[in-house]
C-alpha cells in the first residue's frame, strides 16, 4: 500500500501548498498537483488520468480549496473508490498532518476527523487570541 496525496485548487494555490510542504518535509515528498483552470480547460480529464495511474490498493488523499468549489465537486465522485479521502478547505496545518501521518496502515475516519479538528483549531483571529492571553496574564 502506498499513500498518494493530490493537492488540487483553483489557479496555483495547490502548487504553492506543495512547495511549502516540501520546504518542511523535504524535497523527496511527493504530491500530485492540480492547478485547475489556469489553461481554461476542464479538469475532468486530468482527474481521470491521475486515478487511472493509481493501483486499487493504494490510499488516496485529495486536498481541495473550497467546499462548494468546482474543483472539489469534480473530485466528489472519486470517494466511492476504496481508501479514498476527500478533504476541503485545506490549510498548511491540515496538509502537513495528513502528509506526515504514518503510512503503516490506511487512515480511518476517526483519525482523519481528529486531524481535521486539530487543523481547524489552528485557524485563529490573532488579535482576539492575544487579547485573551493578555487578560489571563493580568488575572494572575
Amino acid at each position: 500500500m502506498r499513500r498518494r496525496v493530490i493537492i488540487a485548487s483553483h489557479s496555483t494555490l495547490s502548487k504553492g501548498m506543495a512547495e511549502t510542504l516540501k520546504f518542511f518535509e523535504g524535497e523527496d515528498a511527493e504530491f500530485v498537483i492540480v492547478t485547475a483552470y489556469v489553461d481554461n480547460k476542464p479538469i475532468e480529464g486530468i482527474i481521470e488520468k491521475i486515478f487511472a495511474g493509481i493501483p486499487d490498493e493504494d490510499e488516496v488523499i485529495v486536498l481541495t480549496d473550497l467546499m462548494a468549489g468546482s474543483v472539489n465537486q469534480k473530485f466528489m465522485p472519486r470517494i466511492a473508490r476504496p481508501h479514498t479521502h476527500l478533504l476541503t478547505g485545506m490549510n498548511l496545518s491540515l496538509a502537513m498532518a495528513l502528509t506526515m501521518e504514518s503510512t503503516d496502515s490506511y487512515l480511518n475516519e476517526e483519525r482523519i476527523n481528529q486531524i481535521v479538528d486539530e487543523a481547524r483549531d489552528q485557524v485563529q483571529y490573532v488579535n482576539v487570541a492575544l487579547q485573551a492571553l493578555s487578560e489571563d496574564d493580568e488575572d494572575e
